[in-house]
């Protein structure tokens, strides 16, 4: 989307984001605590009860069940008396033979704490559990093919691909219903920053890799890296070795391992 000098372009709100983690790790000093009372059998603070699990093997042992064709057999955890979750497929087995359906298999129940968890927001403004939208959006940009100045002209490959970011953009807010788009915040979350990467013949290529999606009102973004609100598409700049080998050959790079090494390669006729 190109605009003429008559034209400018839309205003809107768009907040490019990153997860600052896929891991969030519980404090040390919660999980010292909590093992200093169970160790001492004393009761266990309310603040760390959400760490203690009474059943660690719950779901995997339902989906154990359920692949090995025993999804109709239920199961449930005890805390005394129940079998070795290793036998549960073999009990199955021979209560199926036996025609005994009465009652659920009983298991050892296995307590576990938590360490860490999974972090649930995905995207800003979205509802808690709500999944990753699947199919990421790319962008592309044909690079150069020469590494002379290499860094201005990734630079400048790299502004252009962020103004077709821009476009894209543009045109996700620009699909809205105009009685809507004043109150619309255009949400960017960033899966891979605009880079570099080696073509496979011979050159520089750029790319980048997002999910983005329209929200109304309020978006709290506190759970993310903030890079822009004004939606500029973060960039990561190669190092003066990244481009070097981006621009070495396979048989260059033999040839400096082998010489490298102490051997002699022959690159031409003698």
């Amino acid at each position: 989307m190109d605009y003429s000098p008559e034209q400018q372009r839309p205003i809107y709100r768009h907040i490019v984001v990153q997860r600052k983690a896929l891991v969030d790790h519980i404090d040390v000093e919660q999980l010292r605590r909590l093992r200093r009372q169970m160790d001492e059998g004393s009761p266990i603070d309310p603040d760390l009860q959400h760490l203690v699990v009474k059943d660690t093997l719950k779901r995997s042992v339902k989906k154990a069940m359920a692949w090995a064709g025993h999804d109709d057999v239920e199961v449930e955890a005890s805390e005394d008396g129940g079998i070795n979750p290793e036998a549960l497929f073999a009990e199955a087995e021979a209560r199926k033979m036996r025609g005994d359906r009465e009652g659920a298999v009983a298991y050892q129940r296995q307590e576990g704490v938590v360490v860490s968890r999974i972090v649930q927001e995905h995207m800003p403004g979205e509802a808690p559990g709500t999944p990753m939208p699947s199919n990421p959006m790319y962008l592309f940009h044909p690079g150069f093919d020469s590494k002379e100045d290499s860094l201005t002209q990734y630079m400048r490959c790299a502004m252009e691909l962020q103004r077709q970011f821009q476009a894209f953009s543009d045109r996700q807010f620009l699909l809205m219903d105009a009685a809507m788009r004043s109150g619309l915040t255009l949400i960017t979350l960033v899966l891979t920053p605009i880079v570099a990467v080696p073509r496979a013949d011979n050159g520089v290529e750029l790319l980048c890799e997002f999910h983005q999606k329209t929200r109304f009102g309020h978006v709290d973004t506190a759970q993310f890296e903030v890079f822009s609100e004004i939606g500029e598409f973060p960039i990561q700049v190669p190092s003066d070795m990244d481009f070097h080998l981006m621009f070495t050959t396979f048989e260059e790079q033999k040839a400096f391992e082998a010489a490298s090494q102490g051997g002699s390669v022959s690159l031409g006729d003698e």
